[in-house]
């Protein structure tokens, strides 16, 4: 693919996408290096320069991996934030009818409402609660969090897994 562009360089763009299956010393498939390689070569009044440009496509999925499961930890953070500041309002006996305190209750009781009522929760007269399911949930949501990205982590695994360069030089 030949471009111009506004200083009157030419530029040359060749891409291609490659996949080699990787054996081991028994012959055994272990996987595959994908890379993407892209050669610019651009034609300017003084020459020709050269930028090749080579992407690990399996660094490329291993940073979504990665990206997602910083996501789902902090989701998980945002989460047990907002049951801690559930218990506190709760536990200093906050105006239930202030703005403020509707919207963390109201967010929080969403992800609460499967332990109501699964251990009691003792109070005081003057409209002071200890939640204890609440403790129950943070630890049971940081648990999920856990196993949760154990799972993405050990699905995303290969085998066999080792990093692999391969250089090949196009002659002609």
């Amino acid at each position: 693919m030949t471009q111009q562009d506004g200083s009157n360089e030419v530029v040359e763009v060749k891409e291609k996408v490659k996949q080699k299956s990787i054996t081991d010393t028994d012959g055994v498939p272990v996987g595959s290096v994908d890379r993407r390689e892209r050669v610019e070569v651009v034609h300017d009044g003084h020459g020709e320069h050269h930028q090749r440009v080579v992407e690990d496509l399996g660094a490329e999925r291993q940073n979504i991996i990665a990206k997602i499961i910083r996501f789902i930890w902090l989701a998980t953070g945002i989460l047990e934030f907002a049951i801690l500041l559930r218990m506190l309002l709760k536990l200093i006996a906050a105006n239930p009818n202030n703005l403020f305190t509707q919207l963390v209750y109201g967010f929080t009781d969403l992800f609460l409402w499967p332990f109501s009522g699964l251990i009691a929760s003792p109070s005081a007269g003057n409209g002071m609660v200890l939640e204890i399911s609440s403790f129950f949930a943070l630890l049971i949501y940081a648990i999920l969090a856990w196993v949760l990205v154990q799972m993405i982590q050990i699905g995303a695994t290969r085998v066999k897994s080792r990093s692999i360069s391969v250089y090949e030089l196009d002659r002609g």
